[in-house]
């Protein structure tokens, strides 16, 4: 099953895996990466992914102010399920060391 976001902007591909993603690429987990980012009272599976920020601007595309709004990322879920992102092979894996 294809999942089509249309107010984000981009799509997910449901589709069951031939092989766990950890077969896929076992040395580039996200909770292993330097922009994974875990909220303190929420699991590692919810982890978020600073490299890809929701709101990336400084300034509201719709009235010209400062956007003061706290930045949040997308899940590394969404992250590694969308090849426009870092998809299956983990493009943009940055190890913590």
């Amino acid at each position: 099953m294809l999942l089509l976001c249309q107010s984000l902007g981009f799509y997910v591909d449901r589709r069951p895996l031939s092989k766990p993603l950890f077969a896929h690429n076992q040395e580039k987990i996200c909770k292993h990466c330097k922009f994974f980012k875990k909220d303190f009272f929420t699991e590692t599976k919810y982890g978020h992914c600073s490299r890809f920020p929701i709101q990336s601007t400084d300034y509201s595309l719709v009235d010209g102010y400062k956007d003061e709004s706290p930045t949040s990322y997308y899940y590394c879920s969404v992250a590694r399920s969308s090849d426009r992102m870092c998809g299956l092979e983990g493009k943009y894996y940055e190890s913590k060391n």
